[in-house]
């Protein structure tokens, strides 16, 4: 579709809900489109087929993603499947959690505490459904559950527990920065406002990252002072333990990784 100079085809997307939008487009203009939201290039693929062939057979062209304002800042994308590019660096995170976060055997081991946070996210939802005061938000039941088995995988232990402080904050700072970065940002449709940051964003976003990294950074302290486990099964250690004794080649993947990478694997593996 034509676009307009500086706004591009955003005006074209409006007052209709996107995918509404873009289905109108579609059957205007196929089912291979370019779109400018802004300066922000977009291609729109509205075929099954068509996308079928894209990601089968230019699914190494189509890995790469875009990195919104949001989630720039000075922790960096190391470390991260989110926002670091598609290279050697990223299949080698992959690998790590494929082969050793969500290996089926590891999974079967904790078949325990899934069952008890399961357990306890019904005794919380009862409770909540008797007090009477409110409805119940069964959403935020489910996430918290799921908070704390991922938070079992990484650290042993409950992030969420009514006597671990830590763990509140660190599951406060985690909303935060999901909020910030999937809130609509002018600065990345228009490059010339990024210094500007004229939604405070970026700089919120950077606030709430910083502190779940002091949360996450004590946790990996302690286990450091503590002593990880070099030795035993992958049932019996987690995923801490593996990124503590990472030993890479050195040459497409780091020897060691820094405890700053380990803080962003840890704050984004959740």
């Amino acid at each position: 579709p034509r676009c307009w100079p500086v706004v591009g085809n955003i005006f074209q997307l409006a007052g209709w809900f996107p995918h509404e939008s873009l289905a109108q487009l579609a059957h205007k203009h196929g089912p291979i489109m370019t779109l400018w939201l802004g300066s922000m290039c977009t291609v729109v693929i509205s075929s099954s087929q068509v996308a079928r062939h894209m990601f089968k057979n230019h699914d190494v062209i189509l890995a790469g993603r875009k990195i919104y304002e949001a989630m720039r800042g000075d922790h960096g994308s190391e470390g991260s499947l989110i926002t670091s590019q598609y290279n050697s660096h990223w299949r080698m995170l992959k690998r790590l959690c494929t082969t050793e976060l969500f290996v089926t055997t590891r999974l079967d081991a904790m078949q325990g505490v899934r069952a008890k946070c399961i357990h306890r996210m019904l005794h919380l939802i009862q409770q909540a459904g008797q007090s009477g005061t409110c409805a119940v938000d069964v959403g935020r039941f489910f996430f918290l559950m799921d908070f704390n088995l991922i938070g079992n995988l990484i650290f042993s232990k409950d992030l969420l527990d009514s006597e671990m402080e830590r763990g509140d904050c660190f599951y406060y700072h985690a909303l935060k920065v999901m909020e910030y970065a999937g809130k609509p940002n002018v600065a990345d449709f228009l490059p010339i406002l990024k210094g500007l940051d004229p939604q405070g964003i970026r700089r919120n976003t950077q606030f709430h990252v910083n502190q779940a990294f002091e949360i996450a950074g004590l946790f990996i302290k302690e286990r450091m002072e503590n002593g990880c486990s070099e030795t035993g099964s992958k049932e019996t250690k987690d995923y801490l333990d593996v990124l503590l004794n990472f030993r890479g080649d050195g040459v497409t993947e780091p020897y060691t990784f820094s405890s700053r990478t380990i803080n962003v694997i840890v704050f984004v593996s959740p």
